[in-house]
Formats: structure tokens, C-alpha cells, sequence
């Protein structure tokens, strides 16, 4: 009798085991949008798009592999700036503060001695990606780049990213300077919900006003779907440009349309045309679609504690984006399951052949 009872509590295990793995692989393949046959075919190397309110994730295309952000990682120093600090905050520039930026790097040229405020220093950073004002603004709210660094690394962290670490605040090339469209969803979701960022982050226009330096001067946004362009995209809040070589061209964009604000993350297109056009179609995609919650992936919550190796553990000498790969413990998880049926198997068998010896003896008997 009681050989009959293993027996059975093995088989009971095996089915339930097998049940369960099955149903979740089938989760987990419903859960990722990019496997819906409907969705756009994108050439973009990653994005993502997602409910800026709920986090609902409708899209993803390797979401959590590590690539350069180039100026897009200006949203998270606009972040930590006004978080900080405030727009009526005086700035005097000291030396040359692009001192070492690549010839072609976006900038204002700010001089030395140079007296802007806050507010100056954010709206350039934001319509022209002025690389020099992302560094003053830097120097003004941590005193150091280094230390600046550290408070956009923390807070990223804190808002739930898991892929990230900055190592400058203008997004200039730098090996270590690594993000993901998760890790710049979370980042843009927190930027939406901050009137003091969006002042900037949703501006398509400014007009700089006269320094110790320098006459007045017009700024226009260069995210060409917020203005009057063959990109216009109704309903565009906000957005941020991205370029640079290692990186491609990055954009990311903030949609509000019959009451829903959707984030589009795209990272590494191959030029300045497919990178819009990966962004349309996303958002087009994600607007037409419902929430699924059967099967549903949303953004981390900024309460919850996730643990983010990147950013306690700097990066060094990241390989290029081609050549990170994505989960790499994925393949050892994908294993266990196999793994565990094999041994149940081996069991169950094992007690199959001591039931059936069981019951030869008793029949001699």
C-alpha cells in the first residue's frame, strides 16, 4: 500500500511540475509584445514602449540589453538638477567647461566667467543638447562631475533601473556609459511625472536671455516629431535626441493621446530618418493595442527594492552593444527546468521498478 502511495504522490509531482513549467513558458512567451505578429518590424537595436501611468510595457525588443544612450542620458541629469536645485540658482562658469569634448559635440560655448542661471543652463541642455551646460549644471549641483555622477547613478538605482551606469552627465562617448530602453523608460516615466523637469523636457522653444557674455539667443527643440516637420507627431509631449558613433541615433518620445501617455524608447538606429520611423510606428502599435493583463510586464515601481549590480558595481570595459549579450544567466535558468523533469523522471522510475518487484514477491508468495 504503501508503494502505491509513492507512486502516486510521483506521478501527482511529475504532472504538476510539467503543468506548471509549461503554463509558465507559455506566460512568458505571451508576455513578450515583440513576439506579437502584428507588431512593427523595427531596425532600431532595442525599445521599448510603455504606460507612463501604469508602466504597462506594450512593446519590447531586447529591453534589457546594455547600449551607449548618447544625450538622452541629459533626462536623468535634468532630473537629478531639478531635484536639487533650483531655476533661479546662479551659475558662474569657471575655465573652460568643454575642455576635452570631441570637436563636433553639441554645445553653446560657454566662457569663462560666464554668468547664467538654473534655468539657462537646463533649457540649453534640453533644446540645443548643449554638452557645456550639462556639465555646469554637473558642477553646480555636485561640485564635481565625479560626484554628480554618483547622485545620477543612485538615483537611477533608486528608481528602479537595473541595467544602467553614467559616467558623464552629457552622454558624450565613454565606454562605460551604458543604458536600456527599460532602465531609460523608468528613467522618462519618473521625468513625466516632475512639472519642474517638464518645464524643459516637454519645451519646443526658448529664447536665452543676454549674459556678461553674450546677446540673447533662440532655441529650438531638435526632436523633430514635437515641431512643424514630415515627422510631426500628434499628441508629442516631450522628448529627447540622442547621436553619437558608438551609439546610433537614440530617441526618446512621450505621446498623450485620448487619456493615455505612452513612453517610446529606441536605441541604436542606423540613422537619423529610421530612428523616427521606428518611434511612429511604435507608438501606432501601442495605441491601437489594449492591455493584456493575462499576460502582462510592466516597469519596476521606484518603491520596491531591485537589486541593480550595474550601478554598485561600476562598468569596466564594456564591449560594444553588438557583442553584450542579454541575461547572461538565462541559459543556465532555461536549464533547471529540463534538469528537474529529467531527475523526477529518474525517480519515478526508480519506484516503478522497486513497486513492480514488490509485487512479483508477493505473488510467489
Amino acid at each position: 500500500m504503501k508503494s502505491k502511495l509513492v507512486v502516486t504522490m510521483a506521478f501527482s509531482m511529475l504532472f504538476t511540475y510539467i503543468t506548471a513549467s509549461s503554463g509558465a513558458a507559455l506566460i512568458s512567451k505571451a508576455a513578450d509584445p515583440a513576439s506579437d505578429p502584428s507588431a512593427p518590424q523595427i531596425t532600431a537595436e532595442a525599445a521599448i514602449v510603455a504606460d507612463a501611468d501604469t508602466g504597462y510595457i506594450y512593446y519590447n525588443k531586447n529591453m534589457h540589453q546594455k547600449m551607449y544612450p548618447a544625450s538622452i542620458t541629459k533626462i536623468l541629469t535634468g532630473l537629478v538638477a531639478v531635484e536639487n536645485g533650483h531655476d533661479s540658482d546662479i551659475i558662474t562658469i569657471n575655465g573652460n567647461i568643454g575642455e576635452g569634448m570631441p570637436s563636433d559635440a553639441a554645445r553653446i560655448y560657454l566662457e569663462d566667467g560666464e554668468v547664467i542661471t538654473q534655468e539657462e543652463a537646463l533649457y540649453t541642455m534640453f533644446l540645443a543638447s548643449a554638452n557645456d551646460s550639462a556639465n555646469a549644471l554637473a558642477l553646480h549641483i555636485g561640485g564635481t562631475i565625479e560626484k554628480f555622477v554618483n547622485m545620477m547613478n543612485e538615483r537611477a538605482k533608486e528608481l528602479g533601473a537595473v541595467d544602467s551606469h553614467f559616467s558623464n552627465p552629457s552622454g558624450l562617448p565613454d565606454k562605460n556609459n551604458v543604458t536600456s530602453a527599460y532602465d531609460m523608460a523608468i528613467i522618462t516615466k519618473k521625468a513625466l511625472q516632475e512639472p519642474a523637469l517638464m518645464k524643459y523636457f516637454g519645451a519646443k522653444s526658448y529664447t536665452m536671455p543676454a549674459t556678461n557674455k553674450r546677446e540673447p539667443i533662440a532655441f529650438s527643440t531638435l526632436h523633430k516629431m514635437m515641431k512643424n516637420t514630415i515627422y510631426k507627431y500628434e499628441g508629442t509631449i516631450a522628448g529627447k535626441t540622442g547621436w553619437e558613433t558608438m551609439s546610433g541615433h537614440t530617441l526618446v518620445t512621450a505621446a498623450k493621446r485620448n487619456g493615455r501617455t505612452l513612453i517610446c524608447v529606441v536605441l541604436k538606429s542606423s540613422n537619423g530618418n529610421t530612428v523616427y520611423k521606428d518611434t511612429r510606428a511604435l507608438l501606432d502599435y501601442a495605441f491601437a493595442k489594449e492591455i493584456d493583463t493575462s499576460s502582462a510586464q510592466y516597469l519596476a515601481s521606484p518603491l520596491k527594492k531591485v537589486q541593480a549590480e550595474t550601478t554598485s558595481n561600476p562598468i569596466k570595459n564594456v564591449p560594444p552593444p553588438s557583442s553584450v549579450k542579454l541575461n547572461a544567466g538565462q541559459k543556465d535558468k532555461d536549464m533547471a527546468g529540463p534538469a528537474i523533469v529529467l531527475i523526477c523522471s529518474v525517480c519515478l522510475f526508480i519506484l516503478l521498478i522497486s513497486f513492480g518487484r514488490k509485487t512479483i514477491a508477493i505473488r510467489k508468495r
